[in-house]
Order: C-alpha cells, then sequence, then structure tokens
C-alpha cells in the first residue's frame, strides 16, 4: 500500500476536497489528447509545433494548438517564441508539469495491465494437416437439404 495514502472516508473532513481533487484532476488530465502531450514533453523535454505533431499519431493542428494553449494556461507547458520570421515556437514542460510524470507513467502502466489496446496478435496461417481436415469435414456436411 502506498505510504501517502489518501484518505477518502465519508466521514473525514477533506473528503469533499478529495473529490474536488479529483474532479479538478479528470479535467485537465481526461481530455483524450492532454495525456498525451505531456508524455511527448516528457519524452523529448522539448519540441517544436510539427515535432509534436509529427509524434502524436491522429491529432490536428488545430486540436494541438487549442491543448498546448490549455495546458499553458494550467501552467504545465511552457511556450518560447524562438524566431519571429519565420515564427518559430518551442514547447516544454514547467516544473508543474515535469511534478506530473509519476502520474502519467502510472497512467501507463494501469493502462498497460488493464485495458485491451495492446495490438492483438495475427492469427497464424492454417497449416496444410487442418486445411485438408477441414475440407474433408465440410464434403460430408449436408446443412439440411431433404432432397438428397
Amino acid at each position: 500500500m502506498s505510504s501517502n495514502h489518501t484518505e477518502t472516508s465519508r466521514l473525514h473532513t477533506s473528503y469533499s476536497h478529495t473529490q474536488q481533487v479529483l474532479i479538478e484532476m479528470a479535467d485537465l488530465l481526461g481530455h483524450k489528447w492532454h495525456p498525451v502531450i505531456l508524455q511527448q514533453l516528457v519524452a523529448t523535454e522539448e519540441c517544436g509545433f510539427s515535432d509534436l505533431h509529427a509524434a502524436i499519431d491522429d491529432i490536428s493542428n488545430k486540436m494541438l494548438s487549442d491543448s498546448l494553449t490549455t495546458l499553458e494556461e494550467h501552467g504545465l507547458v511552457e511556450r518560447v517564441v524562438v524566431s519571429e520570421k519565420p515564427v518559430r515556437v518551442r514547447y516544454s514542460l514547467t516544473d508543474r508539469g515535469r511534478d506530473l510524470e509519476p502520474a502519467l507513467d502510472a497512467m501507463v502502466d494501469w493502462g498497460r495491465d488493464h485495458l485491451s489496446t495492446a495490438e492483438p496478435t495475427p492469427p497464424s496461417p492454417p497449416t496444410a494437416t487442418q486445411v485438408t481436415e477441414s475440407a474433408d469435414a465440410s464434403s460430408t456436411v449436408h446443412w439440411g437439404r431433404t432432397d438428397e
């Protein structure tokens, strides 16, 4: 059991505070792309917009831009303009954002253990014996025909 266990009993005075913290965390990390962006910035430390877009599958430019803006407003991501012409921007995690790394790691670990998002193993092709046995079995089945 974790040493920093949070008391969540209804009798405990901080129960409603605990609920509020969980609601705020779900609001921030419950967005589809926020944990993905944060994890990418954990892995790369600093990244340009194009690099982030290329690294994150299926995210649109608008969604990435909007998500980065939200994460910046929450003090998790820092945006630094590198050059004005052409405009180049680098994104990195703030100290507050880096503090989320253990939570992101725990989410990934839990998901790998408990969710069915792992790529399924493709079925192996049937052997020659299985194909022959299948053909033999199907030749003797008459699917309810009564005219034989």
